[in-house]
């Protein structure tokens, strides 16, 4: 899924993706030098000594085990050793910079989104550790709804009047419906903000107009996980027992980021990512896990966050 990028990713999106540029460059370039050294000796050392180039009867009766000493070269020994070591070394230290990058330096549990996983055979259940919004307007919908909610009331209004629409909310085991006709619609009850809270509007032909959707911290979905767009996102995981399937490996494979992590009975592992799109992308089981393993997927959906300042993410420049 693509999105219309603002300026503003100048100072966030662009600078992340210029030092990976940088140092993919880096890396290339002294792979090439490598590369060069090693080819051109071979293609070098196929062509001068192929069979017919040398004429047999010139050359050293060497005996097994026996060195030809008044040959040797220190210099030049020294040399052939040192520097294509020293190329590799530096191989090494970009290829450990960008794997330190993307795996040895996690965001914290305060500056991240936190989704607890747990896997079982076979299926993806998520908890989350702080609410998350997920809202989804009708296409062309001429005016705006927005929503409030708080532990007491819930308040629809509209910039217009001239509306007639229903609303139906669900409140862990608490329900009901109420009318919108003015433009402004206030319905007084107790709201549980620790359940999850959804909310669905209807116009006059039962046609849905605008849906909302809070999880609360410790509240859980299953096969479909919500995250925040433009904000680092990590994910602990656990491999559990459910009913008589035993706890097994998987391995939770995220294509979109291109990222994987084993997800292992009684040990806690973990996977982040930092997503600049809305959109909902698969989740995918990398790690054979049973009879049921090709089935094992589901969807991670990015939804807007007001916070940022992407267009792609619903913010604004």
């Amino acid at each position: 899924m693509s999105g219309c990028r603002s300026p503003a990713i100048g100072s966030t999106m662009a600078t992340e993706e210029l030092a990976w540029k940088t140092l993919y460059n880096q890396f290339m370039f002294w792979s090439i030098i490598v590369g060069l050294i090693v080819f051109v000796w071979m293609i070098y050392s196929i062509l001068r000594f192929r069979q017919g180039m040398v004429d047999e009867s010139t050359l050293e009766k060497l005996e097994p085990g026996t060195f030809p000493k008044e040959r040797d070269n220190l210099r030049l020994e020294t040399a052939w050793v040192v520097v294509p070591s020293i190329l590799v070394a530096w191989l090494c230290v970009l290829s450990w910079t960008s794997l330190y990058d993307a795996w040895g330096n996690p965001p914290s549990d305060e500056e991240a989104f936190v989704v607890e996983v747990t896997a079982t055979q076979w299926n993806w259940a998520y908890t989350y550790t702080e609410p998350i919004i997920i809202e989804e307007v009708a296409d062309g919908l001429p005016y705006p709804i927005h929503l409030s909610v708080s532990e007491g009331t819930i308040l629809v209004s509209t910039s217009t009047m001239d509306v007639n629409l229903t609303a139906i909310w669900t409140n862990g085991p608490a329900n009901g419906q109420f009318n919108i006709s003015s433009g402004l619609a206030t319905q007084n009850t107790i709201v549980d903000l620790h359940e999850m809270f959804s909310l669905t509007i209807t116009d006059e032909d039962g046609l849905q107009v605008y849906s909302y959707v809070r999880y609360s911290a410790q509240t859980a979905s299953s096969g479909e996980v919500f995250v925040p767009c433009d904000r680092d996102i990590k994910m602990t995981m656990t491999s559990e027992r459910l009913g008589e399937a035993d706890a097994v490996l998987h391995a939770l494979f995220l294509p979109e980021w291109g990222v994987k992590e084993d997800v292992v009975p009684t040990i806690e592992t973990m996977i982040y990512f930092h997503p600049y799109e809305t959109g909902t992308f698969d989740v995918v089981c990398a790690e054979y896990c049973g009879m049921r393993h090709a089935y094992m997927t589901g969807k991670i959906t990015v939804v807007a966050n007001p916070d940022s300042e992407l267009e792609s993410c619903g913010g604004g420049a």
